[in-house]
């Protein structure tokens, strides 16, 4: 192997680098002097054109390497007047490409280039373009203020490391099932979307900075594969990562300070993101849309202007061990028949809504934790939710609010110091709540034609109505301990009806049950220790009390009022401080199997301003008066067992 030495001095043998080529064989290295080559030069043997440093020794015009051939080129500065050609293999160390008269500086059409040390600046189009199945490498490479993109790649394979690429319209243009790996480049003040990743192509990035870009920081469509790991993509004018029928997988990244969207996903886009944050857009951190489909775990969701994550249009999410906070609207926002589970997840400190379910959207929350809300923790409208052993305290809202035939099961859950009803429903709402533990503020508040089932779960410590059904609102409450309020225990209102079994209801300051225009069964259960009366029923109200407890109230514990009705069977009424049953204005009572005693009030059954009592097979007791006293048209009749 041979060394060819190329001087423009006149002294020279060979003053062209042609000339050397032509005389050159094979693995013969040409070494170039300083001085500027003007050159047309196709690769006929494997050569080396080399020089001592690059600013010094200048090639321009036209490279070609044909197919089979190869050339190295180092320490030169190449000004192609058309484009560098590359059908063989291409080997570039510590080189400088610069646009001259060529659109494109570096073109390979089934070739492989080598790239170390190299810059790539000024093409009027692309720098490099790869074409059918060639194959590239650049390392610790530099391109710059090339006009239309860097990197043009179809159909072809090429790899970055540790290289900078700025101030184009494109960075990287990915088409026509090319691959691309980037570790550790950066990515910065590009006019359009910076990586282009399209038709079945993948782009692998790992430890890379995607930054400032005017338009997106990746956009993937037709069935592309985005892979990132470790990686910050931040300041972008459009949505930072926009994936189009496309996969997106995210590994300990972080996805910051962008114009609009962190994330948007559209057209049955799916997305594995793991340890990574998205925080401080304007619009959304994450969007979803068009039957896209995301998973995302241990990662945070945090400072957004608009939503933290919004799904629309038939979308599917699932996020596992992460945390929500900060962000201004809905921190989590699902719409148009999207899904949504969410496990081991914290959604706190927002400025509006914690969740936000609507039109035929569905959302399951498994053992999360749902607290500090400005507005309601979660509101459902016209859609579905399902919620298993959470938490949900602290919300200057409700805990849940659900309206417009909106179906909510909560089971297993917590909710305390809630600022508005932990639970409530309006306009056909359907809640059904059990095992649960509702504690202090208010409890469930029902309105306007909603169904209520509420099972085996504790209220307590409430400073409003713990449980109160409005406006033809059907409830039932089963097995259920309601204790502890500063009101009422339970209010049933405007038409509303009520089923309560095997329940246990005590040491309310306000009538622990108030049946107002409404109908109440009482079946099996237990009221005891009112600061004023068990039950009122007023106002056309109707009452069922059937193998029940009523004790210790300091009022009647009992009262019937205007134009109502109480069926009272197999129930003990004991202890009363006050009557154990009081009944005025039209109203009525029968009694069947009954005991009452009472040794603290000297009447045991009051009726007055034209009502009646009926007592049969009731056994009545009083140790200190009167049993019974009746005024103004009333009457009171009886068949009883014992009379004391």
């Amino acid at each position: 192997m041979a060394i060819i030495k190329v001087s423009t001095s006149v002294f020279s043998l060979i003053k062209t680098v042609e000339r050397a080529i032509q005389k050159a064989s094979q693995g013969d290295t040409i070494l170039v002097a300083a001085g500027k080559y003007k050159e047309a030069l196709t690769i006929e043997e494997d050569v080396s054109i080399s020089a001592k440093i690059a600013e010094h020794a200048l090639i321009e015009g036209i490279i070609i390497v044909p197919k089979g051939k190869r050339l190295l080129l180092e320490n030169i500065t190449l000004h192609p007047t058309s484009q560098i050609f590359v059908e063989g293999t291409l080997h570039l160390i510590n080189c400088v490409v610069k646009g001259a008269l060529s659109n494109v500086l570096l073109s390979l059409n089934e070739g492989n280039v080598v790239a170390e040390k190299c810059q790539f600046t000024g093409a009027t189009d692309v720098a490099v373009v790869l074409l059918n199945k060639s194959r590239a490498s650049f390392e610790d490479c530099y391109f710059e203020s090339n006009e239309k993109s860097h990197l043009l790649i179809e159909d072809s394979t090429i790899e970055l490391v540790n290289s900078e690429l700025l101030k184009s319209n494109h960075a990287v243009w990915l088409k026509s099932n090319s691959d691309a790996v980037l570790e550790q480049v950066r990515i910065h003040h590009h006019t359009g979307t910076q990586i282009i990743v399209q038709d079945a192509s993948t782009l692998h990035m790992q430890g890379c900075g995607l930054e400032h870009g005017e338009g997106n920081g990746i956009y993937a469509s037709k069935q592309s594969k985005i892979h990132i790991n470790g990686t910050v993509i931040q300041h972008h004018a459009l949505p930072q990562l926009w994936i189009q029928n496309s996969q997106l997988h995210v590994t300990n990244s972080q996805v910051n300070y962008g114009n609009e969207s962190g994330l948007m996903l559209r057209e049955c886009a799916e997305a594995t993101i793991t340890n990574t944050s998205f925080s401080h857009h304007k619009i959304a951190n994450v969007q979803l849309t068009l039957e896209s489909l995301l998973n995302m775990t241990t990662c945070q969701i945090y400072s957004c202007q608009g939503v933290g994550v919004q799904l629309k249009d038939k979308s599917i999410a699932n996020f596992n061990e992460t945390v929500f906070a900060d962000n201004v609207l809905p921190q989590l926002f699902l719409s148009e028949h999207s899904i949504c589970s969410l496990k081991d997840t914290t959604i706190k400190d927002g400025k509006q809504v914690g969740i936000f379910v609507e039109k035929n959207a569905s959302c399951s929350i498994v053992s999360s934790a749902i607290t500090n809300q400005e507005n309601t923790a979660i509101t459902v409208i016209g859609a579905e939710l399902f919620m298993l052993d959470s938490i949900i305290q602290h919300n200057k809202g409700n805990g849940v609010l659900t309206v417009n035939q909106a179906n909510t099961t909560i089971e297993g859950c917590t909710f305390q110091q809630n600022d508005m009803p932990h639970i409530a429903g309006k306009d056909h709402a359907n809640v059904s709540i059990a095992n649960c533990e509702l504690i202090g503020g208010k409890g469930i508040f029902m309105v306007d034609n909603c169904q209520l089932d509420l099972r085996e779960s504790t209220i307590r410590n409430g400073t409003g109505v713990q449980v109160e059904v409005v406006g033809q609102t059907k409830a039932s409450v089963f097995k259920t301990y309601i204790s502890d309020g500063d009101s009422n225990g339970i209010k049933v209102m405007k038409d509303a009806t009520m089923h309560i079994t095997e329940s246990h209801i005590t040491a309310h300051k306000m009538p622990q049950i108030v049946v107002n225009d409404s109908s109440v069964i009482f079946k099996n259960s237990e009221l005891l220790c009112g600061g004023r009366n068990g039950l009122i029923i007023e106002n056309n109200a109707e009452a069922f009390i059937q193998d029940s407890f009523i004790s210790n109230h300091l009022y009647p514990q009992i009262w019937i009022d205007l134009n109502s009705a109480v069926e009272l069977s197999d129930t003990q009424l004991t202890e009363g401080h006050e009557s154990d049953i009081y009944v005025q204005n039209n109203s009525t009572l029968h009694a069947n199997n009954c005991i009452i005693q009472n040794d603290k009030f000297i009447f045991n059954v009051q009726a007055v301003n034209n009502s009646k009592i009926n007592l049969t097979q009731t056994t009545v007791e009083n140790s200190i008066g009167d049993k019974f006293y009746s005024e103004n048209n009333s009457q009171i009749t009886y068949t009883l067992d014992e009379l004391n």
